[in-house]
């Protein structure tokens, strides 16, 4: 995924420990990749991205994972690949797709509701580790369509050999951070590593301002918008009869669609 990083960013692992050595010493210092604290500081790169993946849904890791629905009607739960997780933000949603033309939209619902919108004419689902779940079993119609799910990927990691008497390999060294802007992985990683160093943790409070600057400025980035996407319909959950509701509904909630 890294070919879609500006290659005047972009940052292999040797440059991204030169990085993070640089900002915990205010010098251009270099570990040999065979030495155990070159390991160490690629450690803590690799927790960096992991983290950064955590403190929001980053759209450079967003994907779309897409089903075959042919013989899957009556079928109400999917499962995915542990490779993905799945992405519940703002307005995301599952979609049955017609080829390219969307036809019913899934939206995510707390798991433990979802049971109350089975008799609904819409579609909903919830998520419960790698298993999607839709309110009601899908019909025939949707017989041959495909949905598209989407869900998030996680960062790729650097992998070095875990005997330290083998050498790295160079390809390894060569890979590039997994983001779009590195300098936020490695201000993380210098804030990590200098938790574990006694002389370095004076700066601790120091590097966390430096790398959640860059942070914030990013996610104000990332989720920048010059238009406001309309709302979906707002339920009211009253009775709309001052005597109630009759006791035959078959849903335990006032407001209907």
């Amino acid at each position: 995924m890294t070919e879609t990083i500006n290659p005047n960013v972009t940052m292999t692992l040797e440059e991204a420990v030169r990085e993070v050595l640089a900002l915990l010493t205010g010098q251009t210092l270099s570990y040999d990749p065979d030495m155990d604290r070159f390991r160490a500081v690629t450690t803590h790169l690799n927790r960096a991205l992991r983290s950064n993946a955590l403190e929001t849904n980053w759209s450079y890791y967003h994907e779309l994972v897409t089903v075959d629905l042919t013989d899957k009607a009556g079928a109400s739960s999917f499962t995915i690949t542990t490779d993905y997780r799945f992405r519940v933000v703002s307005d995301d949603a599952v979609r049955i797709l017609d080829g390219d033309v969307p036809v019913a939209w899934a939206y995510f619902l707390p798991r433990d509701a979802l049971h109350k919108y089975r008799n609904r004419q819409g579609l909903w689902c919830s998520v419960t580790r790698n298993v999607l779940t839709l309110s009601r079993p899908l019909p025939v119609a949707f017989d041959d369509l495909t949905m598209e799910i989407p869900v998030q990927r996680e960062p790729t990691p650097f992998r070095l050999p875990d005997d330290p008497m083998t050498a790295a390999d160079p390809m390894v060294l060569e890979q590039a951070v997994d983001f779009d802007f590195p300098d936020v992985i490695t201000a993380r990683a210098a804030w990590l590593y200098a938790q574990t160093d006694p002389m370095m943790q004076p700066r601790v409070q120091t590097l966390e301002d430096q790398y959640k600057d860059q942070m914030y400025q990013l996610i104000e980035r990332d989720t920048a918008s010059t238009d406001t996407p309309y709302q979906n319909e707002i339920i009211v959950p009253v009775q709309n009869d001052i005597y109630g509701e009759t006791v035959n509904r078959p849903w335990p909630v006032a407001n209907r669609r």
